[in-house]
């Protein structure tokens, strides 16, 4: 991996490191799309936290936004990258002996 490739994983790493931007990923697993109005009450914070979490999702490429009149739908840009929880899970489980 290169120096820059490096950074830009760092940034990318960073922009899921949030339980509300985790949690944005987990129900756009789930659903195909959802709006921003769903995902905020879903996950329980306000319009105004949901709005800069998902903007910072959209800057790494990891949620595209489609507007429809006022509403903002969000569907994951990059299905694969759920690869990701996968380990994520594993880890869990396996090495930090995490239970459900």
């Amino acid at each position: 991996m290169t120096a820059l490739e490096r950074d830009m994983t760092s940034e990318v790493l960073k922009a899921i490191a949030h339980p509300i931007r985790l949690g944005v990923l987990e129900i756009l697993s789930e659903h195909a799309e959802r709006t921003v109005t769903q995902l905020y009450e879903e996950l329980g914070c306000s319009q105004s936290m949901m709005s800069q979490q998902v903007k910072i999702l959209c800057q790494q490429k990891l949620v595209d936004i489609r507007k429809e009149g006022t509403q903002k739908h969000c569907r994951l840009a990059n299905p694969d990258f759920l690869k990701l929880f996968e380990c994520m899970h594993k880890h869990l489980r396996q090495f930090l002996n995490f239970q459900d």
